[in-house]
């Protein structure tokens, strides 16, 4: 594949709120509970952060042959600029051994994280900027149609566009250093595309991935998002800016997390390499003893 985007990090986006999501239930005023298959004695996906309402375990999820991947050991977020003291102290109870921060440095320097005490392990994606994918997707963005075809096709590229950021955060695991927090701007496309690939590697079904990924959208509908911040990365968009003067149906197509999105991304994979194994190793560089231990350090 051509490898041309960086990525949006839009904000979020739609859920279908099914099957294979064991527990979703945060006791901010952020948090959105969802379905299926629910136990007492689940632990809270979503953690109900009031400054990063898209900070979730990604744990519990039933893979094909019957396991479990474990809970507390991979967090999937939006920044973690905001974050209120609660947060924080809330966030430094996970006792977050690696931080994997797949935002830009522009967006970085824009919006630094807020840690209480700041894990050892911090990787931080060597992409300067997201102008260029941004000026591609608004050219297609005029309509609804045309953003969400835009966005389809950034997908599909992303696989290959982030192997540097998605073989650290795999070699990482493999080492077993975790928990691992794994985070974007929004949580939505690059790290929805991480998290797909990972819990796709350790063979969780694709339906139940794209609910994952869909659950973006019950922590913040895409029509308030796009109505009260039409920016995709951090920050104001000046109201010169062609994405404030898009229409809002075609804002709120950018901030969606529609499953054919994801779908997107994990079919290029798919055409690109054959399998997820695959693409572990000529994609990513993973040795087949590094696959063998991201599953076992990630499922009981």
């Amino acid at each position: 594949m051509v490898i041309k985007a960086l990525c949006l990090g839009l904000l979020l986006a739609a859920a279908t709120g099914g099957a294979g999501i064991v527990a979703a239930q945060g006791s901010g005023a952020n948090a959105a509970a969802t379905t299926a298959t629910a136990t007492a004695t689940s632990p809270a996906r979503v953690l109900g952060l009031d400054g990063a309402p898209n900070f979730r375990d990604i744990g519990g999820y039933t893979t094909g042959d019957g396991h479990h991947v474990r809970w507390g050991e991979v967090y999937r977020s939006n920044e973690l600029s905001k974050l209120t003291a609660a947060d924080a102290a809330r966030v430094d109870s996970l006792h977050i051994a690696t931080v994997v921060d797949l935002r830009t440095d522009e967006e970085r320097s824009r919006a630094p994280s807020v840690w209480t005490h700041e894990p050892a392990n911090v990787y931080l994606s060597p992409k300067p900027t997201l102008a260029p994918v941004m000026h591609t997707i608004l050219a297609e963005a005029g309509t609804p149609e045309g953003a969400r075809s835009g966005l389809i096709e950034f997908y599909a590229h992303m696989p290959d566009d982030y192997r540097t950021e998605y073989a650290a955060m795999f070699h990482r695991i493999a080492a077993g250093d975790l928990p691992m927090v794994v985070h974007c701007t929004a949580g939505k496309d690059r790290t929805g595309v991480a998290m797909a690939l990972l819990l796709t590697a350790v063979g969780v079904p694709r339906e139940t991935v794209v609910d994952d990924y869909a659950l973006t959208e019950k922590l913040v509908p895409p029509a308030a998002a796009a109505a009260k911040a039409p920016a995709p990365v951090g920050g104001a968009v000046p109201a010169a800016s062609p994405l404030s003067q898009l229409p809002e149906e075609s804002r709120r197509a950018l901030w969606r997390s529609d499953p054919q999105y994801i779908q997107s991304a994990l079919d290029s994979m798919q055409h690109e390499y054959g399998s997820i194994d695959a693409y572990l190793e000529r994609g990513l560089g993973l040795s087949r003893r590094e696959i063998r231990a991201v599953r076992t350090n990630m499922v009981d």
